[in-house]
């Protein structure tokens, strides 16, 4: 099969859904590319076909190792076009997701050598995420994180436009450090421990998609008790967010 737009799309969809811990079934599938179900069952059955994914016994989807291989050097170039725009055309971080979808189904694989030897000290894209083979830090969502506890922000799991925005506007920046201040009415409030910036806040289930270290653990309650992937299950049926 040859990799057009739409099967990067889906593979791309996939393992984001393998990183975010979301259930990969077809109906989460629809959901997060914002298509029918019959048309999402056509595009399966084809990437079955081609031994890039595979069914189980639950009918959950699940990559082959050839399809592994091909998802990670998509999402690895996606991410690479990221940094790139970031550093040498200064797009602000929570524009340059949309902006990197355009621009990969177009570079070729020669201007993606370029990119990886200019950017050869980049181990993760702007939101956190790892590119290439660079490992991917074990995170607590920060929902999960009790009240008093000093955290430094590993990743934003869910790259929606509008959700991008939301963070960098709440005053959270990727590898900034931060103070829980408070969990109290189902929201997570911080207050920065790095620069002057303004203490800032928002919904314990959107809190639930950032990735945090925890460096210092506090004797509070967490905003949640409960492991945010069913509510991103469910944030799937308001919205195609992801990858």
């Amino acid at each position: 099969m040859a990799l057009t737009e739409a099967v990067q799309d889906y593979l791309e969809k996939l393992y984001w859904f393998e990183e975010a811990e979301i259930e990969p079934t077809q109906v989460n599938l629809a959901r997060a590319m914002g298509v029918s179900q019959p048309s999402v069952t056509e595009m399966v059955r084809r990437l079955v076909d081609e031994g890039l994914i595979e069914r189980d016994e639950r009918k959950r989807l699940h990559f082959t190792p050839h399809g592994r291989e091909v998802a990670h050097k998509v999402v690895s170039r996606h991410r690479l076009i990221e940094a790139f725009l970031c550093e040498v055309f200064k797009i602000p971080w929570d524009e340059v997701h949309e902006e990197a979808h355009t621009f990969e189904h177009a570079i070729s694989e020669s201007l993606e050598r370029r990119m990886y030897a200019l950017l050869a000290e980049a181990k993760a894209c702007p939101h956190g995420h790892p590119i290439g083979d660079h490992p991917r830090e074990a995170g607590t969502p920060l929902s999960l994180v009790p009240l008093g506890s000093v955290i430094v922000v590993l990743r934003f799991e869910n790259e929606d436009a509008d959700l991008l925005r939301r963070f960098r506007s709440a005053g959270l920046e990727p590898g900034a450090r931060y103070e829980v201040a408070s969990t109290a009415d189902d929201t997570v409030t911080w207050r920065p421990l790095d620069d002057l910036g303004a203490a800032g806040e928002l919904d314990a289930v959107t809190a639930g998609t950032i990735s945090v270290r925890v460096e210092r653990t506090g004797d509070g309650p967490a905003a949640s008790e409960e492991h945010p992937t069913g509510a991103q299950a469910a944030l799937l049926g308001q919205t195609a967010w992801g990858m």
